[in-house]
């Protein structure tokens, strides 16, 4: 054996009964289960895609989009190719589609405070 396969030969011995040692195989969640991501919104095309994100991540919930690349590539924004989802972790699914059902409610004061940090932004 090479000084490589000295080093790992642990993985190739034999059980001290004789008997071959079975691979063990180990698994992780690694994402599935409860865990596998859910699609909360099917967006027309990536823009949307990005304001839902935005609005669950300002919620705390974490998100990603998923779409076709071909069509992000192309900066196509309507048909099949423009299409994206939004998904979050599967425990959140429920919290964010119920977010996700109500409207968002600006008021003048809000609007203006945009405004200052824009105008703001601009001087400095």
């Amino acid at each position: 054996m090479s000084s490589n396969a000295d080093s790992f030969g642990h993985i190739f011995q034999h059980s001290s009964s004789g008997e071959d040692a079975a691979p063990r195989a180990s698994t992780t969640a690694g994402g599935r289960g409860e865990q596998e991501p859910e699609v909360v919104w099917e967006a027309a095309n990536l823009l949307e895609a990005q304001i839902v994100k935005g609005r669950l991540e300002s919620e705390g919930i974490p998100a990603v989009i998923r779409g076709e690349a071909l069509g992000q590539i192309y900066g196509l924004t309507t048909g099949n190719l423009a299409a994206t989802d939004v998904l979050v972790p599967g425990p959140l699914a429920d919290q964010a589609r119920a977010i996700l059902a109500t409207d968002v409610e600006w008021n003048e004061e809000d609007w203006d405070d945009v405004e200052d940090a824009d105008s703001a932004q601009e001087e400095a």
